[in-house]
């Protein structure tokens, strides 16, 4: 993220009968700097927010793009805006683009001793121009400085300023391009001292804030596209020829703007109530942006305390149905091409840029284009039969999963590693901020393994109905990593009754490759449980 905890804040604000949405929106594809790769997304980025935008009857849309965006223009912008807008308003501002860090000029207790800062096009580390860049201090100074605290911010940052991968990626297959520029470790350079806000405030204050001291904001939602240990990411994304967007901004306009059929609201309405709250919004796009990015990366929000529940902008964008997952494309990577037969549902390309999948028929290896191996040992059609059914399940569930009430995680290490045999793993089922409401909770767990196959985790015959008491704040599951190696899919669902009719089918077909034949089962379900169940999903990975 490029503005830190320290920008979330206070108070909640009282709106008027009448508001409106607002956009600023600022995207930069193309650097013109040696030092700097371009990126595909940010443009198309930019486009969706702004066709997203205009859909919920926003008329005040100013967009900047690559060359547009200066220092002085981004700040002109914001300051005309936070002008134009009147109490209860919502300001949109957006940014699409690398971020990058730089030694700090001050070093503070919130941000070390780095400074956050996007470059924008023609940025050169060597040859520095202010107006070629904008440090997360500045649009700090200028939301305090330019935006009344009467009118509500949310600010989107696709884009990173640090991080690490800790899974390898196989080099064979691997689709995404992270937004670094580049790290302040790797290029401990200095930037040059930037000018102070240019244009008249609009709020009253009784100091300019500093680089040493940022008092909260109490007008502020900040969602940055990852953690400061992850990369921010762009991908063609999710279907079969679809352009490049940043993950997290793929999410967000998905959850405003996509219905799972049921009622038509927003996939990110996950209490069902019609509006799509600051809680929502956030516990909805940090799980998408998880299972888009195989858990490399994990949408971050701050926002001022009793915000919670405050519906997100000033009105939704008209809702469409969710498209439904095209084809499987998978790509040899050595060995011959067997035949397929149609019914299958996936088909063999000819190279490995179109495909979702890749295997190599010489070591049995089954890639996903993020990198990652998702089974082994697969020699047959018939056992690419599997892994792709299993994978077709886990993407028809994906928009679903709702972890407002409880959310699934790996112990001891997440689930960005590769665990080796014989490790001691556990699914730990905690409960989450909605997780406390009085009621019963029924919890139903299982594992998709990378090959297909269905082991149920719980209840088993010891665990009763599988009820977990209101005392308890997480049920810790514990399991052992055994073949076939790849990427396992465990699958939590919880109701307040028991789903028996899930729990049935689950013990029918426990140890055999069927997990396409429970999603079905598994929406209907939540369906049923009329937005009081949860649904949460997390890979694990194994291998030698």
């Amino acid at each position: 993220m490029l503005l830190t905890a320290a920008l979330a804040a206070a108070a909640s604000i009282s709106a008027p009968a009448f508001c409106e949405t607002r956009a600023l929106l600022l995207g930069v594809s193309h650097y013109s700097s040696p030092s700097i790769h371009d990126l595909v997304g940010p443009a198309n980025d930019v486009a969706a927010m702004e066709s997203l935008a205009r859909s919920m009857g926003a008329t005040d849309v100013v967009t900047l793009k690559d060359g547009e965006v200066s220092r002085s223009k981004a700040e002109h912008a914001l300051q005309a805006m936070g002008a134009r807008a009147k109490p209860g308003d919502w300001v949109l501002l957006y940014y699409s683009g690398h971020g990058a860090q730089a030694r700090a000029r001050v070093a503070t207790t919130e941000d070390g001793a780095f400074d956050q800062f996007v470059p924008l096009a023609g940025f050169d580390p060597d040859h520095q121009d202010p107006e070629r860049f904008i440090v997360d201090k500045d649009f700090y100074t200028w939301l305090k400085r330019y935006v009344p605290s009467d009118v509500r911010v949310l600010m989107l940052v696709d884009s990173c300023h640090s991080g690490t991968m800790h899974r390898a990626v196989d080099t064979r297959a691997f689709g995404f391009t992270p937004r670094l520029a580049f790290r302040g470790e790797e290029r401990a350079f200095e930037l040059v001292a930037r000018p102070g806000p240019q244009l008249p405030g609009l709020v009253a204050s009784s100091s300019e804030p500093t680089d040493e001291r940022r008092d909260d904001l109490p007008n502020l939602v900040y969602i940055g596209a990852s953690r400061d240990d992850q990369l921010a990411l762009e991908v063609p994304l999710p279907q079969q020829g679809a352009p490049s967007r940043g993950v997290l901004t793929y999410a967000f306009e998905s959850a405003l703007s996509l219905s799972t059929g049921e009622g038509g609201t927003a996939i990110a309405d996950l209490d069902g109530d019609g509006r799509v709250s600051v809680l929502e919004l956030s516990t909805y796009l940090n799980s998408q942006v998880r299972m888009v990015t195989a858990q490399r990366q994990e949408s971050t929000t701050f926002f001022p305390p009793g915000w919670s529940d405050l519906p997100i902008l000033s009105s939704l964008p008209p809702r469409r149905p969710m498209p439904l997952g095209g084809p499987v494309a998978v790509a040899m990577f050595r060995g011959q091409a067997p035949a397929v037969p149609p019914e299958v549902g996936w088909h063999i390309v000819g190279s490995a840029g179109e495909a979702d999948f890749l295997w190599d028929a010489v070591t049995g290896d089954v890639l996903r284009r993020s990198g990652d191996l998702v089974a082994s040992a697969v020699t047959s059609v018939g056992g690419l039969n599997g892994v792709v059914a299993k994978w077709r399940a886990v993407q028809t569930l994906a928009p679903f999963v709702s972890e407002l009430n409880t959310r699934l995680v790996i112990e001891p290490a997440g689930g960005d590693i590769v665990y080796s045999e014989h490790a001691k793993v556990s699914f730990d089922l905690a409960r989450t901020a909605k997780g406390n409401l009085a009621g019963r909770l029924y919890a139903t767990v299982f594992n998709l393994g990378s090959d297909g196959t269905i082991q149920l985790l719980y209840p088993l015959g010891a665990d009763g109905d599988g009820e977990i008491r209101s005392d308890v704040r997480t049920l810790v599951l514990q399991t052992e990593v055994v073949p076939p190696f790849g990427t396992d899919h465990a699958i939590a669902i919880t109701t307040p009754h028991p789903p028996n009719e899930l729990r049935a089918a689950l013990r029918t077909i426990d140890g055999q490759r069927a997990g396409d034949s429970l999603s079905h089962l598994i929406i209907a379900q939540l369906r049923s449980a009329k937005n009081s169940g949860s649904l949460s999903i997390v890979e694990s990975y194994s291998g030698n």
